[in-house]
């Protein structure tokens, strides 16, 4: 599942995907660069699958980027053989270079080029035959990337609190922590409707469920105990309920999370600390685990 996989890597910063390799062919058409800028796109692109490294990702984008410049380059070619190599390599280095924002977690970049790639459709749509369905289904596929795209941008704002609940476990302001964690689970809810599909969607939830878990703790930890068991309710039924939908890895950190709950709710498990979900500020995504008795 590539969101769990875009959660996996060390962040890029975003200007890397953003910024065009001045390095590339920038001037009149060049046809001999078509094939193998596209080539070298391509065979970065199936690369990040073995090592999704930040430099390699990196490499790939770029090789990516200078295959989407000579193609621009190369589109209004008198020569329709030409116009032709150059509209495919366009669509190929496009939809691409969005797949590789969107594993390394830059969903604003990918956004963008995913929109790009709507225009290249449309383009070879022209010229197409008419109620095309190969065309259709890349559209549409295309869309549901892009609701994916927004669900995610908006996950990465929920993240984003990491720095003031550090803040405020650090000062034992449990009754804060428990306010802010349930803000935190209820932007994941938000975020959840955004994704296109209900696997997307269930796996957006887990965070918000995490997050409920968190705030459970919390609550307990500042002894408000009426509002843990709440809480601990609230992550229990929507642990049940999105399981029904979630693909089956996720399905298992759902499992995980509602025993979580269920024990801290019957004291099975103590109290500690409540940690946030990212113990090493969000570089890599690691499930809950149970804890040992």
């Amino acid at each position: 599942m590539r969101f769990l996989l875009a959660l996996a890597l060390a962040l890029i910063p975003a200007a890397v995907f953003a910024a065009s390799d001045e390095s590339a062919i920038t001037g009149p058409c060049r046809p001999e660069y078509l094939v193998p800028y596209t080539e070298q796109c391509t065979f970065g692109y199936h690369g990040i699958a073995k090592d999704h490294s930040p430099s390699n990702l990196q490499n790939a984008f770029m090789a990516c980027d200078r295959a989407q410049t000579v193609s621009v380059s190369c589109v209004k070619s008198p020569t329709r053989q030409i116009h032709e190599v150059a509209l495919n390599a366009l669509y190929t280095s496009v939809a691409a270079q969005s797949e590789i924002a969107m594993f390394a977690g830059q969903y604003a970049v990918a956004e963008s080029l995913l929109r790009e790639k709507l225009s290249v459709i449309e383009a070879i749509g022209k010229e197409a035959q008419p109620n095309d369905r190969g065309l259709q289904a890349a559209r549409e596929s295309t869309l549901r990337d892009i609701a994916d795209t927004q669900a995610g941008q908006c996950t990465w704002k929920a993240l984003a609190t990491a720095g003031e609940q550090q803040r405020l476990l650090r000062a034992h302001a449990y009754g804060d922590l428990a306010k802010l964690l349930d803000r935190k689970a209820s932007a994941y809810t938000s975020c959840a409707r955004l994704a296109a599909t209900p696997e997307h969607r269930a796996y957006v939830e887990y965070l918000g469920y995490v997050a409920l878990e968190e705030s459970g703790r919390a609550a307990q930890a500042a002894g408000r105990r009426d509002d843990a068991k709440q809480t601990y309710r609230a992550c229990i039924d929507g642990t049940t309920r999105s399981a029904r939908y979630a693909a089956p890895d996720v399905r298992g950190y759902l499992g995980v999370v509602r025993a979580l709950c269920v024990g801290r709710a019957d004291g099975r498990y103590g109290v500690d600390q409540p940690q946030a979900i990212d113990a090493d500020d969000g570089k890599t995504f690691r499930p809950l685990t149970l804890p040992k008795t």
